[in-house]
């Protein structure tokens, strides 16, 4: 990928060579007659966009009376092509965090491995690609995937497994440049209701007597803000966050053992996740 100070070095040179003066555009500079011009966060040039960013921070999820928390560290992805597709960005995130369960029912499991992905498809009306993303408004498609191995024995000697869950979100995002000099150069505010999920608990490896349990989950929101900082950094920006999601009961499976009769559901759970990215030039 080429950076910005590339495309404006570039631009600057073919300006030289055609000698144009004052009327040639700067590659990857934005109109000076826009209303939402930021010099800290400029329009993209024309051409294949890939902006990484890395992450770190804290991810605490409670359930009933258990709780998950732990530090976290992410790598993600925005691809975006003015020429191909003005009006579409595609975005990722993959985020590997390490866990301490507690529960006052069944003890305490530490460093626990926690993965999760985020992959999502955004789609803005104005098109107006900046380095951050588009500005405005963006809505469309994501795909969150989760893997949480608690495999181990806690404190008190129950038995853990590995939850896995796969779900489809409607997310939309509001994304508004600030002007030079601000307490930020940008922020975001995203919001995303579940259309559909699916988790599944793999009790067999607490016990063979035990199956494999799936339900579905039909009720979920997540919210979130960012703030973008560009102010004194030569190159790239760093930015905050704080991520809630909220996942409701899930529908209700009923599995037997040769002793007993059970009813399977996953229950209401919140997560928190608090920390910082840095976007790379």
């Amino acid at each position: 990928m080429r950076s910005l100070e590339t495309w404006m070095d570039q631009g600057l040179r073919l300006c030289a060579e055609l000698a144009l003066g004052a009327g040639c555009a700067v590659a990857g500079a934005q109109s000076p007659a826009s209303a939402n011009d930021n010099p800290q966060s400029p329009a993209l040039a024309d051409g294949m966009r890939w902006q990484w960013a890395t992450s770190a921070g804290l991810n605490s999820y409670t359930e009933g009376l258990m709780r998950l928390q732990g530090p976290e560290m992410g790598l993600h992805l925005r691809l975006s092509d003015r020429r191909i597709s003005p009006k579409w960005t595609l975005e990722a995130d993959v985020l590997y965090g390490r866990q301490d369960y507690e529960s006052l029912a069944t003890g305490r499991l530490t460093n626990i491995p926690n993965w999760e992905t985020r992959t999502r498809a955004l789609y803005a009306p104005a098109g107006q690609m900046t380095d951050g993303g588009a500005l405005g408004l963006s809505y469309g498609l994501a795909l969150h995937t989760l893997w949480n191995n608690l495999d181990g024995t806690t404190t008190t000697g129950a038995g853990g497994y590995l939850r896995k869950a796969v779900q489809f979100w409607a997310p939309l995002r509001w994304r508004e440049n600030l002007a030079p000099g601000a307490w930020a150069s940008a922020w975001s505010a995203e919001t995303g209701l579940l259309l559909s999920g699916q988790h599944t608990s793999l009790l067999s490896q607490v016990s063979s007597a035990y199956p494999d349990v799936t339900n579905r989950q039909d009720k979920g929101l997540y919210l979130q803000f960012r703030s973008e900082h560009r102010q004194g950094l030569r190159a790239g920006a760093w930015s905050p966050f704080v991520r809630w999601t909220w996942l409701g009961d899930s529908d209700t499976v009923p599995f037997t053992t040769a002793t007993r009769s059970y009813l399977g559901t996953e229950p209401l759970s919140r997560r928190w996740q608090v920390g910082a990215q840095w976007l790379l030039p």
